[in-house]
């Protein structure tokens, strides 16, 4: 399942019924033997299926079920009310550790999470992050901080069985009870032709349905499409030194305000590694995903870089960085302003372009006002 993030299609999506946000997220998905299994093409007066595959995964998606024990669904971490976030600095799971999809145990498959090193040693230890939003999700060619999820249907698949998030079976528990389940069966019946309940499918659909949160209606938008009034003049002077002498720019260029790379900025630890003195190394342990414990694979040039993140409702998404570390906006433009943190991999991984800024009190504030009004647009609830 390939998703296909072209700015046409994502500025279109507010606009466009779900059904062709989804025709232009999702591609076609193929299994082990090489079928293709997509859902029917849509016939006149039939149910959409591309609609129902969306409604099937806004149903797994909130559903509670779908945890051991019950409680805790894709939903409460990613809420729509919070940014489709959780408003936490590192995130929360089923046994309520720290977490944010983003843990390694001893057991566990490295799938669901991420090493740490300490020295010169892999160490499995839990790794928090910050749940990352779900806003534009699609437009990322890589999911998950370390972008070791190749993309959202592929990541949909594991907090399930991630011991610290979701901590049930796929085959032993999800798929029973959603063969039990009348609803289900009928949207499955739906979206594919019949009410086979597989783990292909759901995570397919759970993709799409993620693919539909999309924003690309701010006031920026307007204004880069001509609409000078859409930019008060604080927002203005801020849109300024975000293409200019913030250099904001060159991490977050338009029109995804991101180049959906990686880069360590020196962001400064937190949680966990903050009480033991590791350091999370992010892209740079990348890990063979099928093996525990890991073969080390590691890469030194990417350790501490993380997803450069897009900003469109960045206003509404805190706390922000990969591990919470900075509660507000004004927070953040501060960090870069000083010139971003020391490398704290001792490996000279830190990236160029973050560089002291020299901005004045009036500057740091017009671009805390562009960040967290002119990004940000109409919430999807």
């Amino acid at each position: 399942m390939q998703f296909i993030s072209t700015i046409n299609a994502a500025n279109a999506a507010r606009s466009l019924p779900l059904a062709l946000i989804a025709a232009a997220s999702l591609a076609a998905c193929s299994g082990g033997n090489g079928a293709v299994e997509t859902p029917l093409q849509l016939q006149i007066g039939s149910v959409d299926p591309q609609l129902a595959q969306i409604d099937l995964g806004r149903k797994f998606f909130f559903d509670e079920r779908t945890s051991a024990p019950q409680g805790v669904s894709c939903g409460m971490c990613h809420n729509p009310s919070k940014g489709w976030g959780d408003d936490r600095p590192q995130g929360k799971g089923v046994q309520d550790h720290t977490l944010a999809g983003d843990v390694d145990g001893d057991g566990m498959p490295d799938h669901e999470g991420t090493l740490a090193v300490a020295g010169n040693y892999f160490k499995t230890i839990l790794t928090p992050r910050n749940t990352p939003t779900i806003y534009n999700a699609h437009v990322f060619p890589n999911i998950f901080w370390d972008g070791r999820a190749g993309d959202l249907v592929h990541q949909a698949q594991f907090p399930v069985e991630a011991g610290f998030e979701m901590n049930t079976s796929w085959d032993a528990h999800v798929l029973p009870m959603i063969s039990a389940d009348p609803e289900y069966t009928q949207l499955l019946t739906d979206a594919y032709g019949d009410g086979a309940a597989t783990k292909q499918r759901l995570i397919e659909a759970i993709g799409a349905y993620e693919a539909t949160i999309s924003v690309f209606d701010t006031p920026f938008d307007d204004y880069e499409a001509g609409k000078l009034y859409a930019l008060n003049k604080q927002e203005k002077r801020g849109h300024k030194v975000f293409f200019g002498k913030g250099g904001c720019f060159q991490c977050h260029p338009a029109p995804l305000l991101t180049t959906t790379g990686y880069a360590n900025t020196g962001v400064p630890t937190a949680g966990s590694f903050a009480l033991n003195g590791g350091v999370d190394l992010g892209r740079g342990v990348y890990t063979d995903l099928t093996q525990d414990p890991p073969v080390d694979i590691d890469n030194p040039a990417d350790y501490a870089k993380f997803k450069i993140p897009q900003l469109r409702m960045v206003g509404v998404t805190g706390p922000y960085m990969h591990n919470g570390a900075f509660s507000t906006l004004e927070e953040v433009v501060e960090f870069y302003d000083q010139g971003g943190g020391p490398d704290l991999s001792g490996t000279g991984t830190k990236d160029p372009r973050i560089v002291p800024l020299g901005l004045s009190p009036g500057e740091k504030a017009a671009l805390v006002a562009f960040l967290e009004f002119a990004l940000t647009g109409d919430e999807i609830k």
